[in-house]
């Protein structure tokens, strides 16, 4: 009981009493999604719309599998935190506050079958839990979608 001597203890102890330290977001529970951000005096106007997730891109033809491709399929979604090309994912942190996208199309410019043709290309959230499958939105249920 004595916040003066407990909080930077507590502070610095939380993650490890949590096994967070190694994890990465996205954090769930009961099937619903969090936004956790480190303490800070000043919080961010972005919190706690910020989450951070892979997202597996399926459909980039193996010519175009390479890191400008899917930097540029994760600037779409949100911001470009990583990519990995094995296993044909990015990172992206996404505003939690609008509609997630699950498919869309993209632009193959050469290549010997692409054109400049647009072509699908589906989008999986790893670890996505709680959404609306109507809207794509995170922050109420299928049967409370203002679009059902």
């Amino acid at each position: 009981m004595n916040p003066e001597e407990q909080e930077m203890a507590l502070i610095s102890n939380l993650p490890k009493i949590w096994k967070l330290e190694e994890r990465l977001q996205p954090f769930h529970f009961d099937y619903w999604m969090l936004s956790l951000a480190r303490w800070q005096p000043k919080k961010s106007i972005l919190f706690p719309s910020e989450i951070t997730f892979w997202v597996r891109i399926i459909g980039v033809p193996g010519e175009f599998k390479t890191v400008p491709t899917f930097e540029s399929i994760g600037d779409a979604l949100g911001r470009t935190v990583a990519v990995d090309l094995d296993h044909s994912r990015v990172q992206v942190v996404v505003d939690a506050f609008k509609e997630l996208c699950f498919e869309t199309t993209a632009d193959f410019t050469g290549g010997e079958f692409y054109d400049g043709e647009e072509a699908p290309v589906s989008l999986r959230y790893e670890k996505l839990f709680g959404y609306c499958q109507v809207c794509g939105c995170l922050c109420h249920k299928d049967e409370l979608c203002p679009l059902h």
